[in-house]
């Protein structure tokens, strides 16, 4: 076991960079959630929250699977499990695309709701905008 002065500000020592605890919590979550949801239904009889808080769950036991699935052998000190990038993360510069792509996506839900003549146009300005995105994304500086 580690020395008191070997630990971190969280109490963690090296041999416990601390992925069984989240783990857990996520899928203690995810139980509370599902027995929510079930109460939930049985109460109201409602199915769209029902049907939300249910993939809510199934949410955070997806989380939880994925920490507790990825977490490092036990022994791993806290950097070998979270490891540096070698190098500094590339990103796009500032650009109008997203909000294009956004206000397309937009009006593509609203195309689908109200009929092809919006759903049509929304769909080109999408495909437009994503295209707009992906060549200025691929020139790197």
């Amino acid at each position: 076991m580690t020395e008191d002065h070997d630990r971190d500000d969280m109490g963690r020592g090296d041999d416990s960079p601390g992925f069984d605890i989240q783990a857990r919590i996520f899928a203690g979550l995810g139980v509370f959630l599902t027995g929510i949801s079930i109460l939930y239904g049985f109460l109201t009889y409602e199915w769209a929250g029902t049907t939300m808080l249910a993939l809510t769950s199934l949410l955070m036991f997806t989380i939880g699977g994925y920490v507790g699935w990825k977490k490092p052998p036990p022994g791993a000190s806290v950097d070998e499990a979270e490891p540096a990038s070698p190098e500094e993360p590339w990103f796009p510069a500032a650009s109008v695309w997203p909000f294009a792509v956004g206000l397309a996506l937009a009006l593509v839900g609203n195309g689908l709701l109200l009929g092809t003549w919006l759903l049509l146009p929304a769909a080109a300005l999408l495909a437009f905008a994503l295209g707009g995105f992906v060549i200025q994304a691929r020139r790197r500086p």
